[in-house]
Order: C-alpha cells, then sequence, then structure tokens
C-alpha cells in the first residue's frame, strides 16, 4: 500500500513516520507467514465453496495463533483446519484424508491385523490395495502367518487383494473388511476415528486452542427442542419440559467440548436421548404414549425418534 492509499484509507494525510510505522508493523508480522501459507495450503486441500474455504481460514487462523507458540505453524494450522471442518460436520475420514494430501500419514488409521495361510508354490506374500504394492511386516512361520498392514481413512471402499496367500476363516475383522468372491479379495472398510489426527487436536486443545464451545448458543438454537414438534408437546404435557431442556443443554456442552469427529446433529442426538433417559420416568413415558395412542416402539422417553431426523438440519 502506497503513502498515497494509506491516506485515503485513514481519510487523512499519513506521512513519512506514519508510513514507516505502519511498514515496520507489518515486517514484525512476517512470523505469521508460515501459519498463513499452511493454514491456505490445508483448507484448499477440501472440496468447499469460495466462500466456506475464506471463512475457514479465517477462523482456523484465529485459532491457531493462541497455540502456534507452543505447537509451532505446522501443528497449529492443522489443529485449527482440523476443528474447522469437523464443525462444519464433515467426517474425521474426510477430514484425516484431506490433511494427509498435505501431510502424509495424518489419515492412518490402527493396523489392520491379517492370518493368512501362504500358498505351498508361492515364493512370497504380496498385498496390494487399489492395486497398488502395500508394505507389511509379518509374524509367525509354517502354515500361518500373521500380517500387519498399514492402513489409511483415504483407503475406505477400495479394494484389498492378496497374493501368494488366502486368509483364514476367522483371520480377519468383518467390521473392516468386507469379503468378496474369495479369500483373496477385501472391500475396505475404514474406522471413523483417525488417531493420529486426534492426537494432534488432543495436544492443541491442551495447549489452549478453544474448542467448539464458542459456538455452543448458536448450535443450542440450531438443534433445540422446539423444532421437534411431537416431542414438544410430549415433554409439555408430562411436564418436564423444561428440566429435561436443562439437562439437554448440559449434556451437549460437555459433548461439544470434544466431538471426536461427530457431527453437531450427531451429538445433539446422543445428548437429548441422554436427557429424556434421565429425566422421565419410564412409568410416565407409557401413560403419555398410551394417552396420545403413539406407537411404543417410536418414542423413547417421550423423545419421538423420528423427529431429530426430520426436522434438525444435517
Amino acid at each position: 500500500m502506497s503513502r498515497r492509499e494509506l491516506s485515503d484509507l485513514l481519510d487523512r494525510s499519513a506521512g513519512q513516520r506514519t508510513y514507516g510505522s505502519l511498514v515496520l508493523s507489518m515486517q514484525q508480522e512476517e512470523g505469521m507467514a508460515p501459519l498463513r501459507k499452511e493454514i491456505d495450503i490445508l483448507v484448499e486441500q477440501f472440496a468447499a465453496s469460495p466462500e466456506l474455504k475464506a471463512s475457514v481460514k479465517q477462523s482456523a487462523e484465529r485459532l491457531a495463533v493462541k497455540v502456534t507458540g507452543e505447537l509451532g505453524p505446522t501443528k497449529a494450522a492443522v489443529a485449527s483446519v482440523a476443528q474447522e471442518f469437523l464443525r462444519q460436520g464433515r467426517s474425521m475420514a474426510e477430514v484425516s484424508s484431506c490433511i494427509a494430501k498435505v501431510h502424509t500419514g495424518m489419515d492412518q488409521l490402527k493396523d489392520l491385523i491379517l492370518e493368512v495361510r501362504p500358498s505351498g508354490d508361492a515364493k512370497e506374500v504380496r498385498v496390494l490395495v487399489d492395486g497398488r504394492e502395500r508394505p507389511y511386516t509379518s509374524a509367525g512361520g509354517g502354515i500361518y502367518l500373521k500380517l500387519r498392514i498399514p492402513l489409511f481413512a483415504s483407503d475406505d471402499g477400495k479394494l484389498l487383494e492378496l497374493k501368494g496367500a488366502a486368509v483364514t476363516r476367522r483371520g480377519y475383522d468383518p467390521k473392516r473388511l468386507d469379503r468378496l468372491a474369495s479369500w483373496v479379495e477385501f472391500g475396505v472398510r475404514v474406522e471413523q476415528r483417525n488417531f493420529e489426527l486426534f492426537k494432534v487436536l488432543k495436544e492443541a486443545r491442551l495447549a489452549g486452542l478453544p474448542g467448539s464451545r464458542e459456538d455452543l448458543p448458536v448450535s443450542l438454537r440450531k438443534y433445540s427442542i422446539s423444532k421437534l414438534p411431537l416431542t414438544e408437546l410430549l415433554l409439555k404435557d408430562s411436564g418436564l419440559f423444561n428440566e429435561v431442556g436443562a439437562e439437554y443443554a448440559k449434556r451437549y456442552a460437555l459433548k461439544a467440548g470434544d466431538g471426536r469427529g461427530r457431527s453437531p446433529r450427531k451429538l445433539a442426538e446422543e445428548a437429548l436421548s441422554e436427557a429424556c433417559e434421565v429425566v422421565v420416568p419410564s412409568s410416565l413415558s407409557d401413560l403419555i404414549v398410551a394417552k396420545f395412542k403413539l406407537k411404543p416402539a417410536a418414542v423413547m422417553s417421550l423423545l419421538v425418534t423420528t423427529e431429530p431426523a426430520d426436522h434438525w438440519p444435517g
């Protein structure tokens, strides 16, 4: 910015001393350059509108400066950008995969363990994920081997193949792999929880990174019980609306402090379900369900189970 542009901005004349002070101030702020650059690179890895990216960059920078001194610009940027996208409802798997485009291994999950039986004529056992060789470590010998295979959030939905061996009948975790046509081909299903990114977020929180409590009033309005008309009616009829509301707010605040990648709506659903269960006596709930002639399976402690999905934003 020239002196003339600065004068126009300030709506008064800017002398050489004023201009020099501004330039010096900007030079002293150069320490912010690595942090801003890191945040910009990370945010650009996400599929989002230009407006959302600009908003996330601004919010992430404001958060990151509070912990940069203790964590350094890289970890501060990773934690703040991750937290902002998690707050937007993005899954931990998506966030960690996008960050891993810049910092390899950030999306690494718990290793996959397979028990395999090598083929008699095989010289070596190979593991391929999405057609590419995946390094692994092995233990055991003789008839069976145990393979420890690194797994990443970005592996979700990809094909895992074995060459020179077959997985034993009980040698894999069906929660993480879907067996396909044979015992040598599997579809990968990754866990939503990512330990590498979770560790960075935890370290940042301990260093003073503000949690999502800052947005608590906004979230409570967004996921208000009053937006669930039938649940609100039942709770008011029971005389427990205010009590459930207070318990819900308390539980949501605790969950929002460390959501571990779950969306705000998911946290709200859990908090309200727990609040109703704690406050509403089962005998009273049964009486009111009978009074309104509702299906008992659709109501849990006066919470109409389908309403959050129908009336709360995703």
